[in-house]
């Protein structure tokens, strides 16, 4: 073999086994920041929803809209009212109106899931499924916990109006 083609393919090696090493540096920094966030863990529980919260929501895009209460117990208990403005196909708006009870759960890191039985003014039930974070906290949830003061959250099931459904959720101080 050629002394220029050994080198070229020594030059190819060398570049490969670099690309591997640093393939591998993400993994070392990932552990390292995992232990980091072992030490910071959040503080929340089911006691950091408590509360009135108003909600407004929105799926996709303009299609619908809606605006509501939510009212957490503190233990995992949660119910709503929900006004919801949607399209109604001939150019014109249609008013839907919804009582839900659920249940939640809250994970130390802020993360959580909300399950509602709804039950629309037409009489029809239907459950779903939100998946939320914590996105802003005041102190009062308790024994040195956080408490929400605002949620994002996504539907994990198509809506009644539309197949993307996101509700922002804002504590509502001084109101239980």
């Amino acid at each position: 073999m050629p002394l220029s083609k050994s080198i070229s393919l020594f030059i190819v090696l060398v570049v490969v086994l670099a690309a591997g090493m640093f393939a591998t540096q993400p993994l070392a920094v990932e552990a390292t920041t995992g232990s980091l966030d072992k030490k910071n863990k959040s503080n929340f529980s089911q006691s950091s929803l408590l509360g009135s919260y108003g909600t407004a929501g929105r799926a996709n895009g303009f299609q619908s809209r809606s605006v509501g209460v939510a009212d957490f117990d503190g233990r995992g208990g949660v119910t709503r009212t929900v006004r919801i403005n949607a399209n109604d196909g001939s150019g014109g708006r249609r008013l839907i109106d919804l009582t839900s009870v659920g249940t939640y759960s809250v994970n130390s890191d802020g993360t959580g899931e909300i399950y509602f039985l709804n039950l629309s003014s037409s009489g029809e039930t239907t459950p779903v499924t939100y998946d939320f974070v914590i996105r802003t906290t005041e102190s009062g949830g308790g024994k040195g916990k956080l408490l929400a003061s605002s949620l994002e959250a996504v539907q994990r099931e198509p809506g009644v109006t539309a197949s993307l459904v996101e509700e922002s959720l804002t504590r509502r101080n001084g109101v239980r």
